[in-house]
Order: structure tokens, then sequence, then C-alpha cells
């Protein structure tokens, strides 16, 4: 598989392939009320119900930091309502990079991007960048659902489009890496 990075500005393409520092940013820098390119509602959420938990219709409510959680034999006007054997519902932060397996005119606009760069090996920029953090990073592609269901790697099938390979490191504040050299090598967009 292909991994494509698009980036903001052209200037950017540089520290890709001749090597140079770049920023990670936590998941929740994506997060905003609307989606819209890089920015989702449900970003760095962790919602594991068997229910949507956000529903108005619940007969009961779990707040936003629910781990571990379960609920059974709950009725309602003598009718039951499914049992939730695991509730986590909760935020997580963690440092995330994005890519896309995907390289289109389109992504790039619908992101906001206006260059990109090819990573030559996805396997290798993982392990240069999980020894400099000191943790190693989860790994994969996102799937995607129209169920209520997230976490890092299930995204709203709204954000589709994305075709998102990510990078995950536990890690809850930005930091900076050095990469070096021939990570990537630019591709032309337009």
């Amino acid at each position: 598989m292909s991994t494509y990075l698009y980036l903001k500005e052209h200037a950017f393409v540089n520290s890709w392939v001749a090597g140079g520092k770049i920023p990670i940013s936590p998941a929740s820098t994506y997060k905003k009320l609307e989606r819209s390119g890089i920015f989702t509602p449900d970003e760095n959420l962790i919602h594991t119900s068997t229910v949507d938990l956000r529903a108005p219709n619940l007969p009961y409510r779990i707040g936003l930091g629910s781990r571990g959680g379960s609920i059974t034999g709950v009725t309602v006007n003598g009718v039951p309502f499914p049992d939730n054997p695991k509730i986590d519902f909760y935020e997580e932060d963690g440092l995330i990079l994005s890519f896309s397996s995907r390289l289109t005119r389109s992504v790039a606009r619908k992101l906001d991007k206006k260059a990109c760069v090819k990573i030559l090996d996805i396997l290798e920029l993982k392990r240069v960048i999980d020894h400099q953090l000191g943790v190693a990073s989860i790994s994969g592609c996102c799937k995607y659902t129209s169920g209520h269901q997230r976490n890092h790697f299930l995204k709203s099938d709204e954000d589709e489009w994305q075709a998102e390979y990510r990078l995950f490191w536990p890690i809850a504040e930005s930091r900076e890496i050095i990469l070096p050299p021939n990570m990537a090598e630019p591709v032309i967009l337009w």
C-alpha cells in the first residue's frame, strides 16, 4: 500500500525529503464541532457501548469519562432495554500522524493542503519516530462506520474519503522530532 502525506505548505516537503524537524500534534488538535477537512467532532473519542450513549431516548445517562462500566437488566415501561456489558465512553488524547492511501487532487483540496509527499517506507518511518519518542506507536488503516462506536482507528463514514493510515502514540502533548533524509519523495499534485 502506498502512503501519502498531504502538507499545508510546499516548504514542509523538505523536512520529509531531505530530513529535518517535524511537529506531531495530539488528536484533540483536530477536534472541532463541525466536520471540515482535517477536523472532526469525534476525534479522540473512545465509544464502545452497544448503544449510542448520546441518544436522547436513553433511560439512563452515562457521562463522558466512563470506562469499563456495564448496565444490564434495565426496563422502561416493562420493555427491556439492550444490555451494555462493556461501556467505554471517554476522550483519550495522544499524538497522531495521519496519512492517506489515496493520491488525488480532491483529497488535497478537501484537506486544504498545497503539497504532498509519498512515504517511502511507513514501517521505517514508524521505527524512527517510535525511537525518538521512546514509545511504540499503534499503527494501521482506519475503518469507517455509520454507527456510533469510535476509537482512534474507527471513524465516521463521513471521513471515509480520507482513506487514512494512522500512527498513534499515547503521549498527550505536542512533540517535535527530527527525520533523517529520504523518508519520503515529493509528489506533484497540480
